[in-house]
């Protein structure tokens, strides 16, 4: 999985990386995300809080070796799994991957990862690292939804006379089980899939904040973000890209997130598009403020993920993008 590191590293180069690992995890212990991080210079494993909680290992016990890594994954996953890193190194980029783990205890737990590679300034690779989200309550939803309806479907094939299309919900709900028919009567009361992405502006100045958001977007099949460091280009994307969801940040270098969003209302057609205040001022009078400024929600910072998905579901569930 990994390739061997020179013999010599100069001292600088390597405290700059070990200074980077640290800021990385702190940011990701903040945020759930698991990060796993190989170095390939001594080959040992630092792994954050939540990794260690993700792969249930005792982080008081011995130093996680690759081999005890490389062990938690399915073995129907394993070969994309080494595959993801050879290429991360080969194409010098990110590679995402959605793959399952078997903890230790015998869950199984699926993750969406980032494999890359890390290098030193000379373009040496100095590590490996992972960068992953536990999406198994999303993922067994969908194969839930979607074995009732390979089942819905299969028995309007068998019936001759249309009795089942024509909506006999009681029998449906007897040859299915009763919590996954209902997601199915709750998808089919949607709105049509969107004929494209959702569009999601994200304004903040913070760059270790645009990237976590960009990473935990990168999740969404249904989600095209663009981000803007202050007001003045943030203003510039929404006119000429006119986005249906907008997070903004309080304190921009240049403007407040109140201030910015009433000026992106006067853009043609952004009038009520959704407004999420994005911040790390927690007091009732800050988020009263936004409320009474049009903005439909409040993230306060470290963002909760799971509000951020739930918010976004729901303006998918309620619009069809064209």
């Amino acid at each position: 999985m990994a390739e061997a590191l020179p013999d010599f590293m100069p001292e600088p180069e390597l405290q700059l990386t070990q200074a980077h690992h640290v800021m990385q995890q702190q940011l990701m212990e903040l945020t759930g995300v698991a990060q796993c991080v190989l170095n390939l210079q001594n080959r040992q494993f630092t792994l954050n809080a939540r990794a260690y909680d993700m792969f249930g290992l005792d982080p008081t016990g011995p130093a996680v070796t690759l081999e005890q890594v490389e062990a938690l994954v399915h073995s129907e996953d394993l070969a994309n799994f080494f595959r993801a890193g050879d290429r991360s190194r080969d194409i010098q980029e990110p590679v995402h991957l959605d793959y399952r783990i078997v903890r230790p205890d015998g869950r199984l737990v699926y993750l969406h990862a980032r494999h890359y590679t890390e290098r030193d300034a000379q373009g040496r690779a100095v590590a490996n690292a992972i960068m992953a989200l536990d999406v198994t309550d999303r993922k067994r939803a969908e194969i839930a939804l979607l074995e009732t309806a390979e089942r819905f479907r299969a028995l309007t094939a068998l019936s001759s006379d249309g009795h089942w299309a024509s909506g006999s919900a009681s029998a449906a709900q007897a040859s299915v089980d009763p919590v996954a028919y209902a997601e199915l009567v709750r998808a089919e009361k949607m709105p049509m899939a969107p004929h494209r992405k959702m569009r999601v502006l994200y304004i903040e100045d913070n760059m270790f904040n645009l990237m976590l958001f960009d990473e935990v977007m990168q999740t969404r099949e249904d989600v095209e973000l663009r981000i803007a460091k202050d007001g003045i280009k943030g203003f510039d994307v929404a006119k000429d890209w006119l986005p249906d969801v907008l997070v903004l940040d309080a304190h921009l270098p240049d403007t407040h997130g109140i201030e910015l969003l009433r000026q992106i209302r006067e853009i043609p057609g952004l009038r009520d598009t959704p407004a999420f205040m994005c911040s790390g001022d927690a007091l009732p009078e800050h988020k009263k403020a936004a409320k009474d400024a049009g903005f439909e929600g409040y993230w306060t910072k470290p963002v909760d993920l799971d509000k951020v998905f739930v918010d976004l579901d729901q303006i998918a569930n309620r619009s069809v993008f064209s």
